[in-house]
């Protein structure tokens, strides 16, 4: 068996220079299936060193370590799991039983205990109707006290006046798709969706997979300005999140096609801007550094750092304490940046702070998590300085693939003291 794990990391180390984290997961699991202990222990060490702050990598590491009687090993490794201030409920995992007896693996139990309690603050500052909807995005005219959110389930833009009353914004005959970002662009009286289709929308129909674009709505009246289409490519695509330029620049994330598209200031078609077959699931965005430099949070690889000159992505190497995975929203909030993290438990929303050239994270601060109501986290967004976020957005509705989960009521919430 050793000759085979050293052979499969050869393997691994001369085809490719970057072995991806799901071939490795792959190998272990077929390793597992055979009973090749060392050569699956061999396929999540080699995950882990590609990517030290991945949950699922790390527990499938302690896993392969107890398993192959290196108790103190998996001690270390679930260790490093609880410092990321996550929850894992390894009660759950009957690989460890093995450990439960041990002290450091009850201070470790704890301690993952530990991660699920509130922290920081949040409060619903208010909560819109009862709807079958999917609300993604949220943009806000704070000197108006004027709200606009993307229903990805309704194909619309709804408005929630400085009354508190929400209505729809977007024209009934817009033929729009799901409405996922909506961002405000008040020197040009326009506000701008990214819409797709996907199996949650109302309507759905096998002939509309894959569209997708970008449209501009009047601010005052709320009809289309503008729309432009992506080009049929025979591929499935995802425009989620949206980001207006100072110059009138919009920049998108594709998280299904590994695309960000951008469209020009009077522009009439999306360009793909830049692809990687590095990207896997892309999603929020943020301009830095006076402009020049573009993060992207991508749910499964973490924060790509982009120069707008070169164009060229690099990733953001993993800090201890803190994992970059399951990012979705990004904020610029001064030279630190806003991040709402749906895709780790508990959801949360933190703020990270960077070197000078953004090359790496310095620190990261939760800013609140496992708060009453703060759950099935969408985007956010700034009203004044204050950060919103939307909470019960009605993605939850279809983990199970109900097509007709029950109406709900999303929530704004403001995040940080009242």
């Amino acid at each position: 068996m050793l000759r085979f794990a050293l052979a499969f990391l050869c393997l691994v180390s001369t085809a490719s220079a970057a072995p991806s984290r799901p071939a490795l997961r792959r190998a272990a699991a077929e390793a597992r299936s055979r009973g090749d202990l060392v050569a699956e222990l061999a396929a999540c060490e080699a995950a882990v060193d590609l990517r030290s702050d991945s949950p699922r990598d790390l527990v499938n590491l302690a896993s392969a370590q107890t398993r192959a009687g290196q108790p103190d090993a998996a001690i270390t490794t679930l260790r490093r799991l609880a410092d990321l201030r996550i929850v894992v409920r390894l009660e759950n995992l009957p690989d460890f039983a093995p450990l439960r007896k041990l002290p450091a693996y009850s201070a470790i139990y704890s301690a993952l205990a530990d991660n699920a309690r509130p922290s920081g603050a949040a409060q619903v500052v208010a909560e819109l109707p009862a709807m079958d909807s999917i609300i993604e995005g949220v943009a806000c005219r704070a000197a108006m006290n004027e709200w606009f959110f993307g229903d990805v389930r309704q194909r619309c833009v709804w408005r929630r006046d400085a009354n508190g009353r929400v209505t729809r914004f977007s024209p009934p005959d817009g033929d729009l798709q799901g409405v996922f970002n909506v961002t405000v662009d008040e020197p040009r009286r326009l506000l701008w969706l990214s819409t797709s289709a996907l199996p949650e929308i109302k309507g759905f129909a096998p002939a509309l997979k894959g569209r997708g674009g970008i449209c501009a709505l009047d601010l005052d009246s709320g009809q289309i300005r503008r729309r432009v289409e992506l080009d049929a490519d025979g591929r499935d695509h995802c425009l989620g999140d949206l980001l207006l330029a100072p110059d009138g620049t919009l920049y998108a994330t594709d998280s299904v096609a590994p695309v960000i598209w951008r469209l020009a200031p009077g522009g009439t078609r999306l360009e793909p801007w830049l692809e990687s077959p590095e990207f896997a699931s892309l999603q929020g965005l943020a301009l830095v550094d006076r402009g020049r430099l573009l993060l992207v949070s991508d749910y499964a690889n973490g924060l790509w750092r982009i120069d707008l000159a070169t164009r060229r992505p690099v990733l953001i190497p993993p800090v201890a304490n803190f994992t970059q995975l399951g990012l979705d929203g990004l904020l610029a909030d001064g030279d630190r940046v806003v991040a709402v993290q749906n895709g780790i438990s508990p959801q949360r929303v933190v703020r990270l702070t960077f070197d000078r050239d953004y090359r790496r994270v310095t620190s990261s601060e939760v800013l609140a998590a496992a708060q009453p109501r703060l759950d099935d986290l969408s985007l956010a967004t700034f009203a004044g300085s204050r950060i919103h976020v939307i909470a019960r957005s009605g993605w939850a509705g279809f983990e199970g693939r109900d097509p007709h989960p029950a109406p709900h009521a999303a929530l704004v919430v403001r995040i940080g003291p009242p």
